[in-house]
């Protein structure tokens, strides 16, 4: 799956891996909440590569890894807000992969925070432009 294909997604075991360890390099917990992570762990990830769809600096989280273990073609799409803890998410989805015979390395989930490029996002607001 190639960097910047729409349907992207981040591995469940990426979630509760390199995620999880990104989110507790930043200082923050797994008690953190989406919007508590997004500029440490979720902007700051891509921060300094070009973005494929648009080829400007910053991109999405899931454009900034790399590896099948790690990002593919998405099967599912992860509905949820942004006052939700980034363990509970992890744990959710494990234990999803779990009940339902899924290997976590290839169930890839599509969500927002980690899909769409937050910095485009912070530019608009930034703009005064709704999003």
């Amino acid at each position: 799956m190639s960097l910047g294909d729409p349907f992207r997604g981040v591995s469940v075991h990426h979630l509760c891996n390199g995620f999880l360890e990104a989110v507790q390099r930043a200082g923050l917990t797994r008690d953190a909440k989406v919007y508590e992570v997004e500029k440490d762990v979720i902007r700051a990830q891509g921060a300094d590569q070009i973005c494929p769809r648009d080829e400007r600096k910053g991109t999405a989280y899931v454009d900034a890894i790399d590896g099948e273990d790690e990002a593919g073609r998405a099967v599912f799409m992860l509905s949820y807000t942004w006052g939700y803890t980034v363990g509970d998410i992890a744990d959710c989805l494990m234990i999803f992969c779990k009940a339902n015979g899924l290997d976590p390395k290839r169930t890839y989930i599509w969500i927002c925070c980690l899909c769409v490029n937050q910095h485009r996002v912070v530019e608009a607001r930034e703009k005064g432009e709704k999003i």
